[in-house]
């Protein structure tokens, strides 16, 4: 990565007098949200986009992610990364890239993915406001194609795709075609845009939350009025859980925030998800009712079985679309596996509310506007 960045000159890139300090960077705090970073390269005129880059210790994938953006071909908009509290290395990337292009750098402790797009907001100056995460490489037209969707104030939130840079990989493509190619009803987090009206009527991105804090957005925005749209043409690539046992642990995590968006918005918790949840907790309990029974040993693999089954119609609409059997068989599993992944990291974090370790959240009141739309099952 280091060696491709003395090579790469960025059409942006001007000349500093002193090559700036990571400890420079300024961290943009709540009582303070006016102060403007050291690392700035201003713009003559307002940009139309600003475009938000979020980085914790993504030291492998930031500089790429960075210089995507750079090299983005529309008129005016405005780069801005804010570092987490990084301990790889990151930093240092960034100072560099800082001192050679033009984009703001804020740093700071480590404080969350929420606060980290909340600060990047507070110094942006766009009338649209791009969330990129830090390990994201974004096409070359999306910025343009993210202008258009925006043209004539229809809508206020788009949402774009995610694809996966490591698609070879049997897992890495199987979880992006269930992300982007298996109906989709919101936006993904990492690669969504809103409309400053909308950003500062909905409240930004809620601090307290784990994860889904994309979704809660989404949900509050939506509550609001504000319209959305997905544009397939405004796409960023990232590496997609390869193996099994990352995939489990992201959605574990992502099932810990889902409990949060279902306190936040209760209509999220749909009757669907509950029914999902309860096959799942049965299969779980069967073990202990075969030990005090053994002529029940056969519910746990029929019980897994059917919770299989359940995830199987919506792939055997995906293969009479693109008749890709490889991948058709992989997913009705990962799909089981994130129902259980995202009941377990429901439970727990719900186990941590009891304890009285965590607060539960108070929900959101303004009735939906329209439909709620929020899909009935779980996200993929």
């Amino acid at each position: 990565m280091r060696d491709c960045r003395k090579h790469y000159q960025s059409p942006l890139a001007r000349p500093y007098s002193r090559r700036p300090d990571p400890a420079e960077a300024v961290f943009i705090s709540k009582k303070d949200m006016k102060a403007l970073p050291l690392l700035v390269s201003p713009k003559a005129s307002m940009p139309k986009i600003s475009v938000v880059v979020s980085c914790y210790n993504k030291s492998e994938t930031i500089g790429g992610c960075v210089i995507s953006v750079l090299q983005q071909d529309v008129g005016e908009f405005e780069t801005i990364v804010v570092d987490d509290g990084s301990t790889d290395g990151s930093l240092q990337i960034l100072t560099d890239l800082a001192f050679k292009n033009s984009l703001k750098l804020i740093a700071g402790d480590h404080r969350g993915i929420s606060s980290t797009k909340n600060r990047g907001f507070a110094v942006s100056n766009g009338e649209i406001v791009l969330f990129l995460d830090g390990d994201c490489v974004l096409e070359k037209w999306s910025l343009k194609e993210l202008a258009k969707s925006f043209d004539g104030g229809a809508v206020d939130c788009v949402g774009g795709e995610v694809r996966a840079a490591n698609s070879s990989r049997s897992i890495a493509r199987a979880v992006e075609i269930m992300q982007n190619d298996i109906e989709r009803k919101w936006p993904f987090g990492a690669n969504v845009a809103y409309s400053r009206k909308a950003l500062l009527k909905a409240g930004l991105f809620d601090e307290r939350m784990t994860a889904g804090e994309d979704a809660e957005l989404y949900l509050r925005a939506r509550k609001l009025g504000f319209k959305s749209i997905i544009n397939g043409k405004v796409v960023a690539r990232t590496n997609n859980p390869d193996n099994l046992v990352s995939f489990f642990c992201q959605r574990l995590n992502w099932g810990k925030g889902f409990r949060q968006l279902t306190e936040r918005h209760p209509e999220t918790f749909t009757t669907k998800i509950k029914r999902c949840f309860l096959w799942i907790l049965v299969m779980l309990l069967s073990p202990l009712v075969a030990m005090i029974d053994i002529q029940f040993t056969w519910a746990f693999p029929a019980l897994a079985a059917y919770n299989l089954l359940r995830f199987t119609p919506g792939t055997i609409a995906f293969y009479r679309r693109t008749r890709d059997r490889k991948h058709c068989i992989i997913i009705p599993f990962l799909r089981f596996v994130n129902a259980l992944a995202y009941f377990l990291g429901w439970i727990y974090w719900y186990a941590i509310e009891l304890a009285g370790r965590a607060k539960a959240l108070e929900p959101f009141l303004p009735e939906p506007a329209g439909d709620n739309p929020f899909p009935v099952d779980l996200p993929t």
